[in-house]
């Protein structure tokens, strides 16, 4: 790491500088929740317990494995031929994220996706991204060209409908944000929540695809929100992030309730003992 001062670069758009310490520390939380670089969303980036958190981290993001379900190492050695110490390590890496449950005794668990749980979490993500917003240094040399890369990124997952990258994009957007607030314990609290935020928004992507009118009003949403913020950092307005942010979890949260309120059952037909009797 170089001295104070010298505005060295380090890999993923950091600046090591007067704050160079913290801002690496970032970078390493952005590479600990898997949301630096590139991913292909199979994890074929990296070896050992690192890959295998990948591995195991996106198939519970994209449901493969399901809320409540039990994980057993050994057939996730077979399926994704990860050797026994890595998966367990790829276990206590994924329990420090909260995204599966090791219980003495039993085995580990995908963390369910109940009411209760998406509750409790909107209740953290919403007041986290106000805190976010509050502390992010709009002064950071390179956030703003980060941003924009990160945007285009999205846009291209979307454009060719591989959901999983776009809930990543998303969440590395957000990331790089949090990690410009050069405060480890924002950070990584943030961060915590943007991978449970990309398990939601990926459950509420398929239920989308059945109404594909909410799925474009949704991205264009989404999409305006991401300027916005970009449009923020480049004028850097003073307490105007925290509004964005603060309305972009709001909309998260009415997202995800309007979705889990639609169903098939609406438009399905009368049955015929209830139907009219037709006129002779």
């Amino acid at each position: 790491m170089g001295k104070p001062g010298t505005g060295r670069r380090k890999a993923g758009g950091e600046q090591v500088g007067e704050d160079g310490g913290i801002l690496h520390n970032g970078q390493a939380l952005l590479v600990y929740f898997g949301l630096a670089g590139e991913d292909d969303g199979n994890g074929k980036r990296s070896s050992g317990h690192a890959d295998a958190a990948i591995i195991i981290r996106n198939r519970i993001l994209d449901l493969t494995l399901p809320p409540g379900s039990r994980i057993d190492d050994r057939l996730l050695m077979d399926r994704f031929n990860m050797g026994r110490t890595p998966a367990r390590e790829a276990f206590n890496r994924l329990a420090s994220e909260g995204l599966i449950i090791i219980e003495r005794n039993r085995g580990a668990f995908v963390r369910p996706l109940d009411i209760q749980h998406i509750q409790h979490f909107f209740d953290a993500y919403i007041a986290s991204e106000r805190i976010v917003g509050y502390f992010c240094r709009l002064d950071d040399p390179t956030l703003e060209r980060d941003l924009k890369e990160i945007q285009r990124s999205y846009l291209a997952a979307y454009a060719k409908e591989r959901l999983l990258q776009m809930t990543r994009a998303n969440a590395r957007l957000h990331g790089r944000i949090a990690v410009a607030t050069r405060n480890e314990y924002v950070a990584e609290n943030a961060l915590r929540l943007y991978n449970h935020a990309r398990r939601l928004s990926y459950f509420s992507y398929m239920l989308e695809q059945d109404f594909i009118p909410d799925l474009r009003e949704t991205q264009a949403m989404i999409k305006a929100d991401h300027d916005d913020i970009i449009a923020t950092v480049r004028k850097k307005t003073e307490g105007r992030l925290v509004d964005i942010l603060s309305r972009h979890a709001v909309m998260f949260h009415s997202r995800i309730t309007r979705v889990l309120s639609k169903t098939r059952g609406e438009n399905a037909p009368i049955p015929v003992s209830l139907a009219k009797p037709r006129k002779p």
